[in-house]
């Protein structure tokens, strides 16, 4: 359920026709949304804010993986291999998400709900639940059979769309691809209400549009190994980000549970069905949400050996990777952007 939380006001000046920072926080998608907007009118961005709100209530239900909206009835008709209709939002990300996947050379692949859900990664937000290594024979067999986007067949005709899938073991979950696409989706809705100047930040994913009252939006890069921890210092970086620019981090720190001692993250690597390992956090920057999104988490998965070759087949150019050894590795593209806070690590400029 969305929660709307705040709606706070910081005035750069007592001039009722200045422009002001507007802020307002939602609880959706599974995390925090902040949403700030530079403007002169608060009547316009209650506005815009209430239609951003009612958007994300409506996709949070629609692109959930497991509840009775559209990509959740989708998943339960998939495994009949026989063609049903769905709403065109569910396609579109199908479509979208299904040439991702190709270039990633399968890292990022949408279509492996059901490991997701096997790893009981659906009930993350249940801090009772009890967790616990699926049995490695059950993970064999997902991987056997070998879920992939193009096990998706589209058919349009005048009678509308349909799809169904040529795998009964696929099942979608777009964990990995839905904030960026939505994010983009809300900042459109902006830009329709006149609003030209915005920050939207979903759980640390985020996307600018114009300036913060003239000046360039500053974000700050997390520190995986202090991220969760408040008493620490948890910024190794930041950015710069300039109109139009989405930035986008994986981490082994974001979703994750503990069983006998140790950490499993939400990151499954599609090749071996278990948390990818050798990296800790993947951030990228580039101008679409979308695709900051999948690459993000395809990189993470490729591993420090593999990510360049990854990021120029999904033409990323700004990559941040820091491995599980606190090795830092930076694109050149992007060491000349980012401004790094702590020198407690080796330094890496690679692509």
């Amino acid at each position: 359920m969305l929660i709307l939380v705040c709606f706070l006001l910081a005035a750069c000046s007592s001039d009722k026709h200045s422009s002001q920072l507007y802020q307002q926080q939602l609880f959706t998608f599974g995390t925090l949304i902040d949403i700030s907007i530079v403007s002169d009118d608060p009547q316009q961005v209650r506005r815009a804010i209430d239609r951003v709100s009612a958007e994300f209530d409506r996709l949070h239900t629609d692109w959930h993986p497991w509840k009775n909206g559209a990509l959740g009835q989708a998943n339960q008709h998939f495994s009949s291999l026989q063609p049903f209709s769905t709403s065109p939002s569910i396609v579109s990300l199908i479509q979208e998400s299904r040439l991702l996947s190709q270039k990633s050379n399968g890292l990022f692949n949408p279509a492996i709900g059901q490991l997701i859900r096997l790893w009981q990664f659906d009930q993350i937000e249940d801090e009772h639940y009890p967790f616990k290594i699926p049995p490695a024979e059950d993970i064999q067999a997902l991987l056997q059979q070998n879920p992939q986007m193009h096990d998706i067949v589209i058919n349009s005709a005048d009678g509308g769309t349909q799809i169904k899938s040529n795998n009964p073991s696929l099942s979608l979950d777009f964990g990995a691809f839905a904030k960026g696409v939505a994010i983009e989706h809300m900042l459109s809705i902006l830009k329709e209400q006149n609003i030209h100047n915005a920050l939207i930040n979903a759980g640390g994913d985020l996307k600018v549009i114009g300036t913060k009252n003239g000046k360039p939006w500053r974000i700050g890069i997390k520190n995986p190994a202090h991220a969760n921890d408040p008493a620490e210092q948890s910024i190794i970086a930041a950015i710069v980000l300039q109109d139009e620019e989405a930035l986008f981090t994986s981490g082994d720190y974001e979703r994750f549970f503990e069983f006998q001692g140790k950490q499993y993250h939400h990151i499954i690597d599609p090749r071996t069905g278990y948390p990818a390992t050798g990296i800790r956090s993947v951030t990228v920057l580039t101008k679409d949400a979308a695709l900051a999104d999948a690459a993000a988490t395809a990189l993470f998965i490729a591993g420090t050996g593999q990510w360049p070759d990854i990021a120029r087949k999904m033409d990323i150019e700004y990559v941040m990777v820091i491995a599980s050894d606190k090795r830092m590795y930076l694109s050149p593209a992007m060491a000349e952007r980012i401004e790094l806070l702590t020198a407690d690590r080796p330094v890496i400029v690679e692509y």
